[in-house]
């Protein structure tokens, strides 16, 4: 007992000097609010050192109480730990197993967390601040331990205790967490007439979410029939984050469409090749009667590209398509507003904050770059080497190939560039580390002052290379590396190592190189297999590189309708020939591609998804479950 007092009094010491030091810590992470006056944790400290047995190890407690809200949980535990409980009432143990949890749960000790809250005996007995706290506890227990259902009812019941809108809102946050992290269809099956209306409200509602994530328009009328049959659910007063994005998705209806590219000049051909997918998509979608009015004007017979957008506004259209260059973007952004909503078709380097009806959709090296990390991660490559143009794509390619690798856990170890083609074969040399080879042959052959044979090797540590190349570079660059004894290291490339056409002849130096690209051009599902036999009768230069742009004025026009629906659901994809399409929070038009390696100089598909069924085919089975499951 000597033993422990001497302990516990040194802690108390430590303690006070550190309250001395440190006046206050920082705010509870909990989302409970103290409805009581807080002790003073130096007084309590102070208090504690003069006290008898039973006092002192009370007003520990105490004291371990304070520092959880403060999220000093270390110091808690050694307070906690050295508490005698045999001093202690049955609730002030209430209290010590609370605190202990808290503080178990915070270091990650989760189960252990969750045997401390369950030995708590009458949590009824306490003020209501403190059941609050207790059952955000326990929530969080259960959640760290994979309980999920039982974490989501503890927080259901919870809600009569909170009264106000703040801590209500970060409930249903948590509820909303926990029950989507429950598998659907186990989801489905835990609605039942054992349950209360409350808690039934939530297992729909975040099935429904869950079900038709992919098909907005179903989930939205979804919503709107759970609606009706839980008109006062705590949900639609404090609804969580997801719902108030489908609530508030409202599609963009135009009735009068301004095209802004150049079509003369130096883009010319880019704008014109952009312009017949627009038509196309235009004839192929919609009715005559239906199809919205398109007025074209071209960016490049004014100085600014504000010349023809005012004059597109001044002829009464209700949505702006392009313009095409980033310079023509800036120019239209330094107006304070945007008075129409736009989809630019280009990116620019950074994203735009102020304008929320502002959506830009283009061809950026980087969504390429990103999805190249991705491809070689997943392939259980984690060491990569770069070998990249010396201009801004290059760069460019290099900043999101890094950060996206990187944030996987992957090395980018060495980036080598390059300019010309005669410079070639010492810049790949010098990416292998085969010069460092041939040096130090050199330099024992003139130590020794004779011929030696030597087996030159290559660098070891690169599991890959992630290569940026044109088809004429590459088709050099690729025969290099496997010269200099890397033949057998995967080599991953953007779709500009791809012509667009089948050129097996001179592809062939190719071999071995995967890449991603358009599924307009690559994709051997039907839909698009189909496209490509449209095509060469009527736009054959639409199957070429060109195609890319094609399918960039095609696949912008049909986006119009689905922007803001893609924008408040960020997991849905919309399929078009430019790939799998989603939009960010800010309005940025993301590929995702398909996946092809050069084989005999043919690329042959490695990986692509298979299109994700259309709503419409969908309406039978929403009927269904409207009538029957729910």
């Amino acid at each position: 007992m000597k033993k422990f007092i001497s302990q516990s009094n040194k802690i108390i010491c430590a303690l006070l000097i550190l309250c001395a030091i440190q006046a206050c810590g920082p705010q509870t992470p909990r989302d409970s609010q103290r409805t009581y006056a807080k002790p003073d944790l130096e007084q309590l400290l102070k208090q504690a050192q003069q006290s008898a047995p039973e006092q002192k190890n009370a007003l520990l407690v105490q004291v371990a109480g304070l520092l959880v809200e403060e999220t000093r949980y270390e110091k808690a535990q050694e307070i906690l730990i050295r508490i005698n409980q045999q001093y202690l009432s049955p609730l002030q143990m209430d209290d010590f197993h609370l605190f202990y949890g808290e503080t178990l749960l915070a270091l990650e000790a989760n189960e252990a967390s969750l045997n401390q809250l369950r030995n708590i005996g009458s949590p009824q007995s306490k003020p209501i601040y403190w059941q609050v706290r207790y059952s955000q506890a326990l929530a969080d227990s259960f959640l760290a331990n994979s309980n999920y259902f039982e974490a989501a009812k503890i927080r259901v019941d919870l809600e009569d205790m909170i009264d106000t809108p703040e801590l209500l809102q970060q409930n249903n946050e948590k509820i909303w967490q926990s029950l989507n992290l429950i598998e659907t269809d186990f989801l489905q099956s835990l609605i039942s007439d054992f349950n209360n209306q409350r808690l039934n409200g939530w297992l729909e509602i975040v099935y429904i979410n869950k079900r038709w994530g992919h098909f907005p328009k179903q989930l939205i009328a979804q919503i709107e029939l759970w609606k009706q049959r839980y008109p006062l659910h705590p949900s639609q007063v404090h609804q969580p984050e997801t719902l108030q994005r489908a609530a508030a998705a409202e599609e963009y209806r135009p009735t009068h469409i301004g095209v802004l590219l150049p079509l003369s000049g130096k883009n010319a051909t880019v704008g014109a090749m952009i312009r017949d997918g627009i038509v196309a998509a235009h004839y192929k979608s919609q009715s005559a009667v239906e199809a919205p009015k398109i007025n074209f004007y071209d960016t490049s017979k004014t100085l600014s590209a504000l010349t023809p957008y005012q004059q597109a506004i001044d002829d009464g259209v209700d949505f702006i398509l392009g313009p095409l260059t980033k310079e023509s973007i800036e120019s239209l952004l330094t107006q304070d507003t945007l008075p129409l909503p736009m989809l630019a078709l280009n990116r620019l380097d950074q994203p735009v904050a102020g304008h929320p009806h502002l959506y830009q959709f283009g061809l950026p090296i980087e969504d390429e770059a990103v999805q190249a990390a991705h491809r070689a991660y997943e392939k259980g490559f984690r060491k990569a080497i770069a070998f990249l143009p010396d201009n801004s794509v290059g760069k460019r390619a290099e900043e999101s190939f890094r950060k996206y690798f990187e944030q996987l856990g992957g090395e980018l170890i060495e980036v080598q560039t390059y300019k010309e083609a005669k410079a070639l074969k010492n810049k790949v040399q010098h990416l292998l580390g085969v010069d460092s080879s041939m040096q130090r042959k050199r330099g024992v052959q003139q130590l020794l002052g004779r011929n030696l044979e030597f087996e030159m090797r290559r660098r070891k540590d690169a599991e890959f290379i992630f290569m940026v190349a044109s088809p004429s570079m590459g088709r050099q660059i690729k025969p290099f590396i496997n010269f200099y004894y890397a033949h057998d290291l995967p080599v991953i490339a953007t779709s500009r190592i791809y012509s667009g056409k089948q050129n097996p002849k001179e592809d062939i130096d190719l071999n071995g190189v995967e890449f991603p690209d358009i599924p307009l051009l690559l994709s051997n599902l039907s839909d698009y297999q189909l496209t490509r036999e449209t095509l060469k009768d009527i736009q054959p230069e639409a199957l070429d590189s060109r195609g890319r742009f094609f399918a960039l004025g095609f696949d912008g026009y049909n986006l119009v309708h689905q922007l803001a629906i893609l924008r408040a659901f960020p997991e849905y994809r919309w399929n078009g020939l430019a790939g799998e399409l989603g939009v960010d929070e800010y309005g940025l038009v993301h590929r995702f591609l398909t996946w092809a390696q050069f084989n005999r100089g043919l690329p042959h598909v490695t990986k692509e998804r298979e299109l994700i069924q259309q709503e419409e085919s969908q309406t039978d089975e929403l009927n269904e479950v409207t009538t029957t499951t729910l």
